[in-house]
């Protein structure tokens, strides 16, 4: 396959006008300066470039991935309890993202090992799904939250019997601390027994010391600049040697140290209100199918009125007509499927600024974007690339926020040599948008994923 563009963001800051990129075997084989040819694909006036990587996401994260009854899930890999089929892989995947870092959740002190996934090209577990993500490192990250999100809602038992998962400690920030530097002080004790040939092992201790090793990053997710702090003070005193940050909604008060200690950043999404710190609620998306049904899958299979609610006996069930069915999903609660997340942003925002991705790219902070929650509806203003235009309005330049969800959170994510560039030798995933993708009215016309089409909202001729 082969595009010919007017412009190129290749990800790394460089912009070319009229370049010509050929894809063979889901790779770059060639990026050259040229026009449109008969052979190649050409759409007037549009502009290319990476797919888009997010940084931080709760695509597929929801509460079957939690293990409340303890603090530290070190060794629970989210690879295995994600929902990849999950709707938010195509919301993703139509905005132009065609990978991402998928973090546990934040209830836990020590939540578990994150994993890195493309949004497309796995197979579906759900019959009636034609999307699912695909995993390609599944020991991407170690999930470690500070603040208030592990400690909401706990209590000690105090001799009374309980089943509550909420009946545990931590209770406060500082038993937050404590519980991870007791459980790495632990894991630098494993790895000497292990060095002295003990029989010593626990799965969740394995992990911890595969971080201490370098084997795996450390992600810290920290909002309030104490907590940042916190977590520079943890990294220097237990030896972490990879840390990166998640979320760190008030980081750029610290950009300083942040920079000279070579602590990568990804944040967002920036808000200037915590009314709008959550994407919540029906999506115009929504609300056009309750206007306008449309028709039940399989629907013709069944010998009824699709009009009607209709009760099948091979099933004992009723079969529900898609107004039912869209009903039901709108009425339903709605919050972002990281429970610990929804809740604490909301409590430990005040800080945040939209201003925060030019005050840490100022600083001298290594910034990338994240879209959290945000694609797990359709046509958010959280996007990621509705980020990177908000980042812009506040001051970062053009070039730097492209990079921010491309070619640094790739290389953040330790997917650098493939992802996030336009550049021979990678992975052919490609967006073509309609203008300046930083252009508040442009829409993606191509998604490339792995050298195909995977979204296509060319004007039809």
């Amino acid at each position: 396959m082969t595009l010919a563009v007017d412009r190129l963001y290749v990800g790394n800051g460089e912009v070319m006008e009229n370049a010509v990129i050929v894809m063979a075997d889901g790779k770059i084989v060639s990026v050259a300066p040229g026009i449109a040819s008969d052979e190649a694909t050409h759409v007037a006036g549009a502009t290319l470039t990476p797919g888009l990587v997010d940084g931080f996401s709760f695509m597929g994260v929801g509460g079957a991935t939690l293990e409340e009854s303890r603090e530290v899930t070190a060794s629970l890999q989210l690879s295995h309890l994600a929902d990849l089929d999950s709707p938010a892989f195509q919301n993703a995947l139509d905005m132009g993202v065609t990978s991402a870092y998928l973090s546990p959740d934040s209830l836990n002190v020590i939540g578990g090992i994150g994993a890195f996934v493309k949004t497309s090209g796995g197979t579906p577990a759900n019959l009636f799904a034609d999307n699912a993500a695909r995993v390609l490192n599944p020991r991407a990250g170690l999930k470690v939250t500070l603040g208030g999100d592990p400690s909401r809602g706990n209590y000690t038992p105090g001799g009374r019997f309980t089943t509550s998962f909420n009946a545990r400690r931590p209770n406060t920030r500082m038993g937050t601390v404590w519980i991870v530097r007791r459980d790495f002080y632990r894991a630098h004790d494993y790895m000497k027994a292990l060095e002295q040939g003990l029989p010593v092992y626990d799965a969740d201790l394995e992990i911890l010391a595969s971080a201490l090793r370098g084997e795996i990053p450390i992600r810290v997710q920290a909002r309030r600049s104490h907590d940042v702090e916190t977590a520079l003070r943890l990294q220097k005193e237990l030896g972490w040697p990879n840390m990166i940050l998640e979320e760190a909604t008030e980081s750029h008060a610290l950009a300083k140290q942040l920079a000279e200690a070579e602590v990568p950043v990804v944040c967002g999404p920036a808000y200037d209100s915590l009314r709008r710190s959550v994407a919540t609620g029906p999506t115009s998306a929504e609300l056009h199918a309750l206007a306008s049904p449309a028709q039940v899958c399989c629907e013709e299979l069944h010998d009824h009125d699709g009009d009607e609610n209709h009760f099948t006996e091979e099933t004992g069930a009723y079969q529900l007509n898609q107004f039912s069915l869209d009903m039901l999903f709108l009425l339903a609660p709605r919050y972002s499927s990281a429970y610990g997340f929804a809740a604490g942003r909301r409590t430990e925002g005040r800080g945040s600024t939209p201003a925060m991705p030019a005050l840490l790219q100022a600083g001298g902070v290594n910034l990338s974007l994240g879209g959290a929650e945000a694609h797990d509806q359709s046509l958010t203003e959280s996007s990621l690339i509705h980020q990177a235009r908000s980042a812009v309005r506040w001051g970062m330049a053009p070039a730097d926020a492209i990079a921010s969800i491309t070619s640094r959170p790739a290389t953040v994510c330790g997917m650098g040599d493939r992802l996030g560039q336009v550049a021979v030798g990678y992975d052919a995933d490609l967006v073509l948008w309609s203008g300046d993708p930083l252009a508040a009215d442009s829409k993606p016309l191509l998604v490339i994923l792995d050298g195909a089409i995977v979204v296509d909202n060319r004007p039809q001729e």
